[in-house]
C-alpha cells in the first residue's frame, strides 16, 4: 500500500476550517501554559486570546485577498515588538526566555490576522510548540502534564490534518487514549534536570531594593529571643505556636514549643538526590533551648555572580547543583543551602554569613525567588571516621559548653560509651542507643519549668521531636568531649517524579547535629529515627482491608515511577535516544494505523492470518497471492478493490462492505482439509 509523505508545507490557500480551528486550539493551550507558569498578567493573556480569535476569523474571510495594507501594518508592528524584545533583553541579559516568550506571543497575535495558506498555519503551530517548551522549562508543578496532554492531543490531530488524513470520531477516541498512555506512562520518565544554560535555571532576576537589614535574623519567633538567653529567661512563657512557621528558624530555639507543622509546600528543589537543607546552627544550650553565642555577621558582596563562599572553590562542573524555587513568601531571611556549598547564585548584590556558617539574605525571601548552590557532597570511609581524633578543647570551648546537667544524664552517657575506644565508635553507640530506645512522636507533654530538656526526654517522657533527639545527642557528645552544635533546616522532602523536583513542606523542618573531629572537620549526624508523617500515621490508624490493598498499590506505583526516574536520571544518555527512537516508531505506526479504513483493517487481518497458516504466497501481487484460494480469494480481492477505488454510491458501498465482511469471515475460518491443501513455496 502506498504511504503518504508528510506535507507540512502547502503554499496554497487553505480552506479547511477544522485545520484552522485546531491551530487556534494549540495556540490557546500554549498561551494558557505560559500564562500559568510564567506568571504573566491575566489581562494581557485574555486580550491576546481575544485578539487571536478575532485574527483567525478575519484571516479566514480574507484568505483569498492580497491584504497589502494589512501586511504593511503587520510589518510595522513586528518591528516594534522586535525592538521591545531587545530592550527587555538588555534589562535582563541572564535569561532571554521571558522576553522571547512575550515577543513570540505578540508576533503570533499579529500574524493571526493574515493566515491564508497552510504554510502560515504551520508557522503559528511551531510558535505554539516553542511557547510550550518555554512553559515546560518554567514548570515546577505536576499540573504541567494536563497542559501537555491537551497540547499533544491537538498536535497529533494537526499533523494528521496537514497530511490529509480523514478525521472521524473513532479516530479522536483512539488518539485520546494514545495521548493518555504517552502522558501518564512516559512523561514521568522524561529527564527534568537538563540544564538549558540560561541564568533563569540558576537564579531569578536581581533584587536591589533597599532594606534596613544588617544581617540580623528575621523571624516571627524572634520576639523575646534575647530575654530567653538570660538566666531568668525560663520564666518567660514560649511564644504561641504557628503551624505555618517552624520555631527553629529564630535566634532562640525554644524546646518548650509543641505543635504539628502544616503540609503546605514551602519550596521545591532541583537536585540529583535528596539532601538536607541547612539553615541555622546553634552552639549554646541553656537547658530549655539553643542560641548562638556570637551574633556578629560577615557581609559578602559581589559585582558579578556567583558568590564564592569558600577559598579555592572548584569549578561548577565538579560540583553538585541544588536549585531552589520558593513557593510562598518567607517570614525569615535564611538562605537554605546544602552543607558544603562553595558557589551561590543569589539575586542580591550582598548576603550575610553568621558565626556558624549559615547564610542570610538582606531581605525576606519572596515567592517566586530562585537561587542555586553548587556544593561538594561529603563522603567519608569507615577507616577515615575511625581514625578521627577529638580536637584541643581550648579551641572549641563554646561547642563543649553545658549548663548544670543532671548527673544521671552524664552517667547514662558514660554507660553507653564504655567499652568503645575511638570518638566515632562512641558517637555511633550514642546514636544507636537513642534510635533503639526512644520513640519519635509529635504527641509529647509540655516541658516542666524545673526540668532540663535532655533529662526530661531521656528519663521521663522517652519520646520526642527531632529537636529532642538532636539536643540529647549534642549534649551527650559534649559530655564525652566531642565538640557539637545543633542545626535546623529542612529534610530532603518528597521526590515528585512528574516534575523531577523534591517538594519540601513546612512539616519537613528538621533538626540534626554537626560534630567536629580532626582532621575531617564538621560532620553531619542525624540521630532521629525514622518518623511517620501525620498523614501516613492517620492512614495506618484508620486502615481497613481495602485501604491496605489500595494503599499498597499506590506505594508500588509510586516506587515504580520514582525508581524508573532515578534509573533514567543515572543513565539518561543511553535511555533518552532509545526512548526517542521508540516514541518515533510508536507514533509512526499509530498514525499509519489511524489512517486505515475499516476495509483496510479487515484486509490486513485476513492476509496476516492466511500468511501465518501458509495458505497464500508472499511477495506477489494481490491477485496472484489469493489465486490459490480459488473463487473465494478472487471474490475477496475484487470486493476490496471495488471498495477502495470504484465510484460507488452509499447503497452500493453498504452492500459491497457487507459482502466483503462475509468473504473475510470465510477466509478467516478457511480450512485446507475442506478446501484445498496448503500452497507450497
Amino acid at each position: 500500500m502506498e504511504r503518504k509523505r508528510i506535507r507540512l508545507i502547502k503554499n496554497v490557500v487553505e480552506d479547511s476550517i477544522l485545520l484552522r480551528g485546531i491551530t487556534l486550539y494549540l495556540i490557546v493551550v500554549s498561551l494558557f501554559s505560559v500564562w500559568y507558569f510564567l506568571n504573566l498578567s491575566s489581562i494581557y493573556i485574555s486580550s491576546i486570546i481575544l485578539l487571536t480569535l478575532i485574527g483567525f476569523v478575519f484571516s479566514y474571510y480574507r484568505r483569498k485577498e492580497r491584504n497589502i495594507l494589512l501586511k504593511i501594518l503587520m510589518t510595522i508592528g513586528m518591528m516594534y515588538f522586535l525592538r521591545q524584545f531587545f530592550v527587555e533583553l538588555i534589562k535582563n541579559p541572564f535569561d532571554p526566555r521571558i522576553p522571547l516568550a512575550t515577543f513570540l506571543i505578540n508576533l503570533n497575535t499579529i500574524h493571526s490576522f493574515d493566515l491564508p495558506t497552510r504554510l502560515d498555519l504551520g508557522f503559528s503551530f511551531f510558535i505554539s510548540i516553542i511557547l510550550m517548551i518555554i512553559a515546560g522549562i518554567f514548570a515546577r508543578e505536576a499540573i504541567f502534564i494536563v497542559f501537555f496532554l491537551f497540547f499533544l492531543l491537538g498536535m497529533i490531530i494537526f499533523l494528521m490534518l496537514v497530511n490529509d488524513y480523514r478525521i472521524v470520531p473513532g479516530y479522536i477516541f483512539s488518539i485520546t487514549l494514545f495521548v493518555l498512555f504517552v502522558g501518564f506512562l512516559i512523561f514521568p520518565l522524561l529527564p527534568k534536570d537538563i540544564r538549558i544554560g540560561f541564568r533563569q535555571d540558576i537564579m531569578s532576576q536581581l533584587i536591589t531594593r533597599l532594606t534596613n537589614f544588617q544581617g540580623e535574623l528575621k523571624s516571627p519567633y524572634a520576639e523575646a529571643s534575647n530575654l530567653y538567653k538570660l538566666p531568668e529567661g525560663r520564666k518567660i512563657p514560649p511564644l504561641k505556636f504557628n503551624p505555618e512557621e517552624y520555631y527553629g528558624f529564630a535566634p532562640f530555639l525554644d524546646l518548650r514549643q509543641r505543635g504539628e507543622l502544616s503540609s503546605s509546600i514551602i519550596f521545591r528543589v532541583l537536585t540529583p538526590w535528596g539532601i538536607y537543607h541547612r539553615g541555622i546552627a546553634f552552639d549554646t544550650y541553656n537547658g530549655f533551648g539553643w542560641y548562638q553565642s556570637k551574633e556578629e555577621v560577615k557581609t559578602i558582596d559581589t559585582i558579578s555572580q556567583p558568590f564564592l563562599l569558600k577559598e579555592n572553590t572548584r569549578q561548577e562542573e565538579y560540583l553538585q547543583r541544588a536549585t531552589y524555587f520558593i513557593e510562598r513568601d518567607f517570614q525569615n531571611n535564611i538562605i537554605f543551602l546544602p552543607k558544603g556549598t562553595e558557589r551561590l547564585y543569589y539575586p542580591s548584590p550582598i548576603i550575610f554569613k553568621d558565626s556558624e556558617d549559615g547564610y542570610r539574605s538582606p531581605f525576606e525571601l519572596p515567592k517566586g525567588l530562585i537561587y542555586t548552590g553548587f556544593y561538594q557532597e561529603q563522603y567519608y570511609s569507615t577507616k577515615e571516621l575511625l581514625e578521627t581524633k577529638i580536637p584541643p578543647q581550648n579551641q572549641f570551648l563554646n561547642y563543649l559548653q553545658l549548663p548544670n546537667i543532671p548527673k544521671r544524664v552524664k552517667d547514662l552517657t558514660f554507660e553507653i560509651t564504655k567499652g568503645y575506644q575511638t570518638p566515632w565508635e562512641k558517637l555511633m553507640a550514642i546514636k544507636n542507643y537513642l534510635e533503639d530506645n526512644y520513640e519519635y512522636s509529635l504527641d509529647i507533654p509540655p516541658l516542666p519549668d524545673n526540668e532540663d530538656a535532655v533529662d526530661n526526654f531521656l528519663f521521663e517522657v522517652k519520646k520526642g521531636y527531632c529537636e529532642q533527639f538532636a539536643t540529647a545527642f549534642a549534649v551527650m557528645a559534649r559530655i564525652i568531649g566531642v565538640p557539637s552544635r545543633l542545626v535546623t533546616g529542612y529534610g530532603p522532602g518528597d521526590l515528585n517524579p512528574w516534575t523531577g523536583m523534591y517538594e519540601v513542606k513546612v512539616k519537613n523542618a528538621h533538626a540534626w547535629v554537626e560534630i567536629y573531629l580532626e582532621p575531617l572537620g564538621w560532620i553531619t549526624i542525624d540521630p532521629t529515627p525514622f518518623a511517620l508523617g501525620s498523614e501516613e500515621r492517620e492512614r495506618k490508624e484508620s486502615a481497613n482491608f481495602l485501604g491496605i490493598i489500595f494503599n499498597s498499590i499506590g506505594i508500588i506505583v509510586q516506587n515504580v515511577f520514582v525508581g524508573a526516574y532515578k534509573v533514567l536520571n543515572k543513565y539518561q544518555y543511553i535511555v533518552i535516544p532509545v526512548f526517542v527512537l521508540f516514541s518515533f516508531l510508536l507514533m509512526r505506526n499509530f498514525v499509519n494505523f489511524l489512517r486505515l479504513t475499516e476495509e483496510d483493517r479487515i484486509f490486513r487481518r485476513v492476509i496476516k492470518r492466511l500468511k501465518r497458516k501458509g495458505f497464500i504466497k508472499e511477495d506477489v501481487s494481490l491477485y496472484n497471492m489469493l489465486e490459490p484460494l480459488g473463487d473465494l480469494g478472487r471474490n475477496f480481492a475484487g470486493l476490496y478493490y471495488a471498495l477502495k477505488f470504484a465510484p460507488l454510491n452509499e447503497e452500493e458501498k453498504r452492500k459491497y462492505k457487507e459482502n466483503f465482511k462475509e468473504q473475510a469471515k470465510k477466509l478467516l475460518s478457511y480450512n485446507p482439509s475442506t478446501s484445498r491443501e496448503k500452497v507450497k513455496d
